[in-house]
Order: C-alpha cells, then sequence, then structure tokens
C-alpha cells in the first residue's frame, strides 16, 4: 500500500475584504505558514461581506474584480500562496460556514483546513451564522499579541463550543470529538490597515511599504480610493 496517498495537506485559509490586500496581511500568511507548518495559504476575498455594506470610514467597498486581481499579482510571486475565487459568484452574503462547505465539497477529504482569524473577530464568533459547526470542519488559527492572555479566547471556547481542553505545551484547544482544534499564534502587530491605505492615497499621500509594488501599481493605474 502507498502510504503517501494518504498524506494530507495542510492549508491555511485566509479570507477577508482586502481592499486592498497589504503587508499586514502578508506577514499574517507568512507567521502562520511558517509556524504551523503548512503546505499552503488561499486567501479567499469575500463578494459580499455579511457584517458589511461598506467600510467604516464611510467609502464603499470596492469591486470584487479589482480586490482579486490584487490578491492574484500579490499571490503571483510565493509559490505556497493562492487566491479562491470561490465567491465571485455568491448571490448571498459570504458566511464562513457556507464557504468552507463548498470548499470541501471540491477537494474532499485531501486536506486539512486551518481557518485564520484576528483574535478580536474570534471573540464575536458566537454571532457568526452557524458557528457552532465550524470546528467540525477546521481548526481555528487566532492570530494574537505577545503578552496577551488566552483567558479571553478560553472563556469564548467553553461558553460556546463542548468538550474542549486546554493544552498547555501549544497553547490550544482540542476535543476528542472534534475534527478540528483552536490555536492560538502570538504575532508582533504590523502597523498597516487598508482604512489608512485607502486614506493616504484619497490624500494623494505616498503607500510605499505599506503594499506590495505590484498593489500600489494597480491602485494607481485603476483610480482606487480617489
Amino acid at each position: 500500500m502507498d502510504r503517501s496517498a494518504e498524506i494530507k495537506q495542510r492549508i491555511g485559509l485566509l479570507g477577508g475584504t482586502f481592499d486592498p490586500v497589504h503587508n499586514g496581511h502578508l506577514a499574517v500568511a507568512d507567521h502562520v505558514l511558517q509556524g504551523l507548518g503548512l503546505d499552503a495559504i488561499w486567501f479567499i476575498p469575500a463578494a459580499q461581506p455579511p457584517h458589511k455594506t461598506g467600510h467604516v470610514d464611510g467609502s464603499g467597498i470596492s469591486g470584487f474584480s479589482h480586490r482579486l486581481a490584487m490578491l492574484e499579482r500579490v499571490t503571483a510571486a510565493y509559490k505556497s500562496y493562492m487566491v479562491s475565487d470561490i465567491e465571485a459568484k455568491r448571490a448571498s452574503p459570504s458566511y464562513s460556514i457556507d464557504t468552507i462547505r463548498i470548499l470541501i465539497s471540491r477537494i474532499g477529504t485531501q486536506a486539512d483546513l486551518f481557518f485564520i482569524i484576528g483574535v478580536d473577530a474570534f471573540l464575536e464568533i458566537a454571532t457568526w451564522k452557524r458557528y457552532e459547526e465550524l470546528p467540525t470542519l477546521v481548526s481555528f488559527v487566532i492570530i494574537t499579541r505577545p503578552g496577551y492572555a488566552p483567558d479571553k479566547v478560553g472563556d469564548v471556547i467553553s461558553r460556546n463550543f463542548i468538550g474542549y481542553e486546554f493544552n498547555a505545551s501549544d497553547c490550544s484547544w482540542s476535543a476528542p470529538h472534534n475534527r478540528g482544534s483552536f490555536i492560538l499564534q502570538d504575532m508582533e502587530p504590523v502597523p498597516v490597515s487598508s482604512t489608512e491605505i485607502r486614506r493616504k492615497v484619497r490624500l494623494g499621500q505616498d503607500i510605499t511599504g505599506l503594499v506590495p509594488q505590484a498593489v500600489q501599481s494597480y491602485i494607481k493605474n485603476h483610480g482606487l480610493y480617489i
């Protein structure tokens, strides 16, 4: 029997609006890829983010085709990164549970999936559609910051998910009956945000060092955020 056929890929899923994708997103992807020894990171831009119809700065969300194109230009330089346009034809809001189920229907059981999420978003997990099903499908990788006490994350897990126990050795929570676990990953904050980038572009300020050169050129050539 060929044992290599049983080896599953370990794939990280990094979703978001990506308006635009910036160096902070890439830093998170690299941190998780290296820290957990993943085979790949899939960037999944949301077509219709369910929790917002526009940005907090009052601007509308850029078209899906622009956000996808910027991601494709950036990820082309990394062999372990790819972009999924799975939400391009979605008529409904981009709920994580639906996107993940569609992905699994396409790739079957050939991969272990790791859903990457910031700690602030994870603390609101109970507001998500069918959130209690997610650990049966994926492991959560929760990005936090050095010195961040895991107690808040643990409280959310204990309130909303049954049977999980904390493993101090790798700062994770697992349960024997579920496929996925909850994994904390400390990371130094990267001082860049899409909101700040859009503001700088609107004011005619330089965004060098905040986004990859390919994204900077795309923004300029397509007149985005002005």
